[in-house]
């Protein structure tokens, strides 16, 4: 429990560090847009197929529920279709965001190390944009399973809702540590499978900056600059568990 609540604190560790390192804003509010455009786009679909699907919930009710229930049954429906587009929105976010995150840590990095960050190379950025993307694949159809997953379980009355409102959000936490650490480890070369064993190695820690990063998602206007500051947040608990293996 002691790591998972210091990978909570992590977000305002990288935060206060953000602040102290001249240039690094831009990084952090470079993926905005981008984020913003994804939300909106998450929110629109939601809108879009939410009426159909509580008309098709309340049309298998008898006449005298339909009516009372419709009200519940939306608000169910709105609940589960928003947990699973944030799976799915993480996923993409992540590696559409993942370039800008990477140079935002590397800068932080320099910073905590007192060593210069490499000058920008615009082809770098790009292979670790296709690079990001690729691996970002991987994560979109774990994410798309996922979301099944929870839209399935949403439908199952109150067990089942309760447990797709847990579930969704701790994918949605798993999802935003992997995407708020790689841009750490991205920097490093790591295949795929091993940025997963670093994960799970640190899992306690990573999980509590991934909830902490899954809630703000959830925070209008916070949710914009939420995995940038992930990001920053990771590159400090980064460097603090590499301290602590050089020195134990």
């Amino acid at each position: 429990m002691r790591d998972f609540a210091r990978g909570t604190g992590d977000l305002s560790r990288g935060l206060a560090v953000v602040r102290r390192c001249p240039g690094a804003w831009k990084w952090l509010l470079a993926p905005a847009v981008v984020t913003l455009f994804l939300i909106a786009a998450a929110i629109a679909g939601i809108a879009h197929v939410t009426h159909p699907l509580v008309a098709w919930a309340t049309g298998h009710l008898p006449s005298f529920l339909a009516g009372a229930a419709g009200a519940l049954i939306e608000l169910v429906v709105v609940a589960v279709l928003g947990l699973g587009a944030l799976l799915i929105f993480t996923a993409v976010a992540g590696a559409i965001t993942g370039p800008f995150n990477e140079m935002l840590s590397e800068r932080i990095e320099a910073h905590l190390t007192g060593r210069p960050a490499p000058a920008f190379s615009l082809a770098g950025f790009l292979h670790e944009l296709s690079l990001g993307i690729v691996h970002g694949i991987r994560r979109v159809v774990v994410a798309i399973l996922g979301a099944i997953v929870v839209l399935a379980l949403g439908f199952i009355p109150v067990i089942g809702t309760i447990a797709a409102l847990v579930l969704g959000f701790w994918f949605a936490a798993r999802g935003a540590a992997y995407d708020c650490y790689d841009a750490v480890l991205a920097r490093r070369a790591m295949a795929y499978r091993d940025k997963l064993a670093y994960l799970e190695r640190h899992r306690a820690r990573s999980l509590g900056l991934g909830v902490t990063v899954a809630a703000l998602l959830l925070v209008p206007g916070l949710n914009l600059v939420a995995l940038g500051l992930g990001a920053a947040g990771a590159t400090v608990a980064a460097h603090d568990l590499r301290n602590a293996n050089a020195t134990s």
